[in-house]
């Protein structure tokens, strides 16, 4: 399987990630500080306006930090492709270059890959998504992706990779399909009957080998609007 990656967006979001998640942990600090300062300082009121400006900014900057990191720093890009390791060269693994974050092209089209991270048990019955036992972080600070909604995450992300094909090369016939992948070792996928394929990482590679070809579709000219 051939690999095509934006190295240097990953690069670039890991980054903004690991300094925003650092820079707003000092604010929170330097928040406790000032607060410190203004109990034993009474007589400052303008210490008061330091500390709620820095824990905002600090709560804001973690929060994004947080947030980037999930998604780009644990690089869900090298985990997916070790799920599909052993897929033979007919396979391409495109990440961050086609409007959709993973997309994996072979002989039965194109297939966007929607990693979620959650553990434990992850059940759908038919209405909503459940993640029972899920940790949740004081204030909302260094939580876990929320689950959200999987089904709904993926169909954009089909249509991110629509639009970006019908704006660069309209004239490819292309009908992207799309599965949601569970990562963690650890996650156990209880959902049946979804709209959209539904299953563990471990599951991942025999699935997109069992897959009908598709003999209209030229995987050669999606690798040409990539590069």
């Amino acid at each position: 399987m051939r690999i095509v990656a934006n190295e240097k967006m990953i690069l670039r979001n890991s980054q903004i990630g690991k300094y925003a998640t650092f820079g707003g942990l000092a604010l929170l600090v330097g928040a406790l500080v000032i607060n410190i300062l203004a109990l034993t300082n009474q007589s400052n009121p303008t210490l008061l306006i330091y500390v709620v400006v820095a824990f905002f900014v600090g709560f804001t900057l973690t929060n994004i930090g947080t947030l980037f990191t999930n998604r780009w720093g644990r690089r869900p890009d090298r985990a997916l492709a070790e799920s599909l390791k052993g897929l033979d060269e007919r396979f391409t693994m495109y990440n961050y270059r086609l409007g959709a974050p993973h997309v994996i092209v072979g002989p039965s089209g194109a297939i966007v890959l929607l990693p979620k991270y959650q553990s434990g048990p992850v059940a759908y019955d038919g209405r909503k998504w459940t993640n029972p036992g899920a940790r949740r972080g004081m204030f909302g600070l260094f939580n876990p992706d929320p689950l959200g909604n999987p089904l709904a995450e993926a169909a954009g992300e089909v249509d991110n990779l629509s639009r970006f094909i019908k704006k660069k090369a309209p004239e490819l016939n292309l009908a992207p399909q799309a599965v949601v992948v569970f990562m963690h070792p650890r996650a156990e996928v209880m959902a049946k009957d979804t709209p959209l394929p539904v299953l563990h990482a471990k599951q991942l590679k025999d699935y997109i080998r069992r897959l009908p070809k598709d003999p209209a579709f030229k995987p050669k000219d999606l690798d040409a609007l990539a590069q």
